[in-house]
C-alpha cells in the first residue's frame, strides 16, 4: 500500500471513524500523528495502535472549534513533523436537528470545528506539504455537503458546516492544481461506528444492512493509495439501500 511508511496527521482520532482509520492505517505501516480534543481518547487510540503494531504514535490535543488551539497545533506540526506526507481532516462536531433547538454556542462550535479549524491547520502545514514531492490533503465531508441532498435528521448548522468543508476542498483543489499536493474528499452517508478491534469488523453483512465504518475506511484508503498521478477529487458513498445520508463524524 502506498501509505505504508508515509506520515499522516489525522484529526478527530480519539474515537469513531478517526480512531478506526488510524488503527487500520497503522496496521498497514503508515506513520501517524493524531489530534483530538480529548487527551484520554487520544491515548486510547495510541494504546490500541501500540498493542497491535508496536508503533508509538505522536499525539496532541486540539480543539478545532478554537482558533488558537488549531493554530497552535498547526505550528507544532509544521515545526516538529515537517516530514508529513499528508493531513486527513476527519474531526467535526455532530449536531442533530432541529435547528431551532440548537444554542448559539453549539452552532458556532459545529461550523468552526468542521471548517475554520481545518483551514487554519492546513494553512500552517501547506508550506511543508508543498515541499514534499507528493502529499495529500484529504477531507471526510458527508453527503450533507452534497448539493440537493435532503436534510433528513441533521441540523441546518451541520449541513452549513459540511457545505463549507466542500467549498474548502473545491477551492484548495483549484489553488493547488499543478503542484505535488493532491486534494481529495470522501462524502459518506450514515454509517456505523464499528472499531477494527471489534469482532464484527471483518464480518460480511447483508446488502441492506447499511454503510459500515470499515467501508468508509476502505474508501479513504482507496483514494490515498492511488498513484500520485491519479486523483479522485470527490467520492460519494452510500449504502445500497440509499437510506443513509449523513456521517456523524467524531470530534473526540
Amino acid at each position: 500500500m502506498r501509505t505504508s511508511g508515509r506520515k499522516y496527521v489525522i484529526t478527530g482520532a480519539g474515537r469513531g471513524l478517526g480512531a478506526a482509520l488510524a488503527t487500520v492505517m497503522a496496521d498497514a505501516g503508515a506513520r501517524l500523528v493524531l489530534l483530538a480534543r480529548s487527551e484520554t481518547a487520544l491515548q486510547g487510540t495510541a494504546d490500541t495502535i501500540f498493542a497491535r503494531t508496536g508503533q508509538r504514535v505522536a499525539t496532541m490535543t486540539c480543539d478545532l472549534a478554537d482558533r488558537e488551539s488549531s493554530a497552535a497545533a498547526g505550528a507544532w506540526l509544521a515545526r516538529e513533523h515537517a516530514d508529513l506526507d499528508g493531513v486527513i481532516h476527519n474531526g467535526a462536531m455532530w449536531l442533530p436537528a432541529p435547528f431551532s433547538a440548537a444554542s448559539d454556542a453549539d452552532i458556532e462550535t459545529c461550523v468552526a470545528s468542521a471548517a475554520i479549524g481545518s483551514l487554519i491547520l492546513t494553512r500552517h502545514l501547506l508550506p511543508n506539504l508543498l515541499a514534499r514531492e507528493h502529499a495529500d490533503i484529504h477531507t471526510v465531508v458527508s453527503t450533507s455537503g452534497v448539493q440537493n441532498y435532503p436534510l433528513d435528521g441533521v441540523s441546518v448548522a451541520f449541513k452549513a458546516a459540511k457545505f463549507a468543508q466542500a467549498g474548502f476542498v473545491q477551492g484548495l483543489t483549484d489553488e493547488l492544481a499543478g503542484t505535488g499536493v493532491r486534494v481529495t474528499a470522501v462524502f459518506p452517508g450514515d454509517f456505523d461506528d464499528a472499531s477494527p478491534v471489534d469482532p464484527g469488523w471483518t464480518e460480511a453483512r447483508a446488502d441492506d444492512a447499511g454503510l459500515t465504518g470499515r467501508e468508509v475506511v476502505d474508501a479513504i484508503l482507496f483514494i490515498l493509495n492511488l498513484p500520485p498521478s491519479v486523483t479522485v477529487p470527490s467520492l460519494v458513498i452510500e449504502s445500497r439501500t440509499g437510506n443513509g445520508i449523513v456521517s456523524r463524524g467524531g470530534f473526540a
